[in-house]
């Protein structure tokens, strides 16, 4: 299962705490200095050393909170633009940038995927490398159909993470797989992933702080505000080791680097309808049904699921020993929380792979309890 970790991409000590926060009317004062509260206790027990939450409330960032440090020295403080490794939120940016593009006639989502030139030959050591993404057994006994190399896999069911078994039959999630969208649009485009992720969502977004990978030519500042990786170690006076920095290659899955501030921006352009409009955005929060009818727990690059009445859609973001980060948006609410962290005690165990029950995290959690109306 170790193996596994590593593929599903994308924290905690206090020493200090900057918080950019003006309550709207809606909102009161003392919901978010309950949350404040909780985030410095929250990043005490996880062991976060640089620790950055935005809350956004109908279009308005409300609480900005840069919490600790970057570095075992205390030298570097965090800040509003301290950056991180957002892994899989990166997904996010996909389903976006791909419904735009099928939009707008550059794709079709229903095309065939495993035409990609090297998907044979993914596909073999997918199957045979023991990872549970070709098929295998969940230490909690379910059964993962394996992948067949032989079938057609359209774009929409990567996108999706249908391609276990019969394509389109059912949800497991495969960043192995997803990650290959990207070369299937390099393969079949005469631009860059990383022009056409800027064209339909960073751009139209107005986006600072966000890099597009590490080669990212307009990366900047966003590039020297990372927050270096630390990973947890028990044999260390403060739990905390310096760790290597992951691969920060742009890709479907993962890439994205950015602060809490501006994931916060982001998820504002996307209410705004400046990265889609109403009926595609919709359609991104949509999932599929099974083959008995049932919504499956993901729809295009995003979860969806409800909670007590309300719709949630969200993607964590975790690189083991490194990052792990949340986006998570409860539309009809006009809420959403941003969380990145630079080593991944943000990161509790969900069965994401089958599932979505973001509430079982308990920073998710305190946030639904405290900002999210309960009926």
């Amino acid at each position: 299962m170790k193996a596994i970790i590593y593929y599903l991409l994308a924290g905690t000590l206090v020493f200090f705490s900057a918080s950019e926060a003006t309550a709207q009317p809606e909102i009161s004062s003392e919901k978010i200095q309950a949350f404040q509260s909780y985030l410095r206790d929250f990043r005490k027990e996880n062991k976060v050393l640089s620790f950055s939450v935005a809350v956004v409330k109908d279009g308005e960032i409300i609480m900005l909170e840069s919490i600790g440090f970057q570095d075992h020295d205390a030298e570097e403080l965090t800040t509003g633009d301290t950056s991180y490794l957002a892994a899989s939120i990166t997904k996010t940016f996909t389903g976006a940038t791909l419904l735009a593009m099928e939009a707008d006639g550059h794709i079709d989502l229903d095309a065939d995927f495993t035409a990609l030139s090297d998907w044979g030959a993914r596909c073999h050591w997918l199957t045979t490398s023991g990872t549970v993404f070709g098929g295998g057994t969940l230490d909690n006994g379910y059964e993962v159909p394996k992948v067949k190399c032989d079938q057609a896999i359209t774009l929409r069911h990567v996108l999706q993470h249908q391609v276990q078994g019969e394509p389109g039959a059912s949800f497991f999630y495969n960043p192995i797989v997803f990650g290959r969208l990207s070369n299937w649009v390099e393969e079949n485009t005469d631009k860059s992933w990383r022009y056409w992720m800027k064209k339909y969502v960073i751009e139209p977004a107005k986006l600072e702080n966000v890099a597009a990978g590490w080669r990212d030519p307009d990366g900047g500042e966003v590039l020297t505000h990372i927050a270096p990786p630390f990973r947890h170690a028990p044999e260390q006076s403060d739990g905390l080791a310096p760790s290597v920095l992951p691969n920060t290659e742009l890709n479907a899955s993962s890439g994205i680097i950015a602060s809490a501030r501006a994931l916060a921006h982001y998820s504002i352009a996307l209410d705004e309808e400046r990265i889609l409009p109403a009926s595609l955005r919709e359609k991104m929060w949509t999932p599929a049904k099974d083959k008995e009818g049932n919504a499956m727990p993901y729809a295009y690059g995003w979860y969806v699921q409800n909670w007590q009445g309300h719709k949630l859609v969200w993607h964590g973001g975790w690189w083991p020993d490194a990052y792990a980060g949340l986006l998570l948006k409860a539309p009809d609410d006009g809420v959403t929380l941003v969380a990145l962290g630079n080593t991944d005690g943000l990161r509790h165990e969900v069965n994401s792979l089958t599932s979505a029950q973001i509430e079982k995290n308990p920073l998710a959690l305190r946030f639904l309890e405290i900002f999210v109306e309960q009926p």
